[in-house]
């Protein structure tokens, strides 16, 4: 079994410890003072996953998934100046930092490298499937996981994967592809998809991040809350092949081909 990534066990760790706060809350075991302390050091608890995930993505390289650590730690920084009385800002303000996606989205268009010819839409109405691919799918549900297939021969088949928190890889050249249209669809809040395809099947792909790093084969986007398709030449003729639909609001989709 592969160990959990850093993100799962952080954020386990979080539920964990919220929940039983909140547990002993409610059977009176914490008296008001203990609430009172909670309220002023869970922002110090929030830092120190942000600074967790930033160094993780550092240590690894991982330049393009510092958005949400990032994120998490200008939160948590606001969070301690109003328990020190510098600025006042409280748990629900989070919606006051709306405007960073809109700096984000400045950043991300001012330093992409368009080399490449995409097809954008801006809507995140997400795409429609005929009745023949809703039937007959492998379904894999959770909240926090880790989904992996990558053994010799594995039998490709029609398939759905929500997780609310995982990461996942797919390795489709060493799967057993059928002579049909398969039906690939990932869903995800927080994310991390990598996929490898066989060069010579053909695919017609559908990839969403509303934060976070898209790139299929050489087609990169680095934008905010944008889809990126990509359809090989012949794909309609084609006999075998794959439809692939990624949706996950926070994360990184890399998909390559060999």
């Amino acid at each position: 079994m592969k160990q959990k990534s850093i993100n799962q066990t952080l954020f386990a760790l979080f539920l964990l410890a919220l929940g039983i706060v909140l547990l002993l809350i409610n059977i009176g075991v914490i008296s008001l003072e203990m609430k009172e302390l909670f309220v002023v050091l869970y922002p110090f608890f929030l830092l120190g996953i942000g600074l967790s995930l930033f160094i993780s993505n550092l240590l690894r390289k991982e330049r393009k998934k510092y958005t949400f650590s990032l994120l998490l730690l200008l939160f948590s920084c606001l969070l301690i100046l109003d328990r020190f009385e510098v600025i006042v800002f409280k748990f629900a303000d989070v919606w006051k930092l709306w405007p960073i996606l809109i700096i984000l989205l400045a950043l991300s268009l001012l330093f992409k490298k368009s080399k490449w010819q995409i097809d954008i839409d801006f809507s995140t109405k997400k795409p429609a499937f005929s009745d023949s691919d809703q039937d007959e799918k492998k379904i894999v549900s959770g909240l926090i996981g880790e989904v992996s297939y990558n053994d010799s021969n594995w039998a490709l088949e029609p398939m759905v994967l929500n997780n609310s928190i995982g990461d996942y890889f797919l390795d489709l050249s060493k799967a057993f592809i059928p002579e049909r249209e398969t039906p690939i669809i990932i869903n995800g809040s927080i994310a991390d998809i990598k996929m490898i395809i066989p060069e010579n099947i053909p695919v017609n792909i559908t990839a969403n991040s509303k934060i976070g790093d898209v790139r299929i084969f050489d087609i990169k986007g680095n934008t905010l809350n944008r889809t990126v398709f990509y359809k090989t030449q012949g794909y309609d003729e084609a006999t075998r092949k794959l439809k692939i639909t990624i949706n996950v609001k926070i994360g990184s989709i890399r998909i390559d081909k060999v």
